[in-house]
């Protein structure tokens, strides 16, 4: 498991960038599989939100990233679609099935899952990152394959 210790709100939304650059370069290359999902975990305040921010700005979303915690999921066009869900108010995997949030799983471009605890069938291929809070920051972790 790789962990980066980001100290503020800046370093979250410096990570995502990063990330989406990567995920960009990927993406150009025909690396990127079609539909590639992303699980980011974390507390309330641990900066889910501000990291898929960056993550859309690496990926040159055409608008910013705003939390979808009310609506559920949010589109962006940018080098790929993507598609952020936030699963916080769901009660049951149910709610997601009803809600449609399933179907975004399938369609070509990224789709990133915020409070993926609230569901128990994700694919395996997937990366899996986590915020942490601590000593005034927070720790990214993520695992897939070894790398970040």
């Amino acid at each position: 498991m790789m962990e980066i210790f980001l100290p503020d709100e800046a370093a979250t939304r410096a990570a995502g960038f990063r990330l989406g650059l990567g995920l960009a370069e990927a993406h150009r290359s025909g690396a990127l599989a079609p539909s590639f999902l992303i699980t980011l975990s974390g507390e309330m305040g641990a900066g889910k939100t501000t990291f898929c921010q960056g993550l859309c700005l690496g990926l040159e979303a055409q608008e910013a990233a705003t939390s979808p915690t009310f609506t559920l999921a949010n589109e962006y066009r940018g080098i790929l679609d993507i598609f952020h869900l936030d699963l916080y108010r769901l009660k049951s995997p149910r709610e997601f099935a009803e809600a449609g949030l399933e179907d975004y799983l399938g369609r070509p471009g990224l789709t990133v899952v915020e409070w993926p605890e609230k569901i128990d069938f994700w694919p395996a291929g997937r990366l899996a990152l986590s915020l942490v809070l601590q000593g005034g920051g927070r720790l990214l972790r993520g695992l897939k394959n070894g790398c970040f």
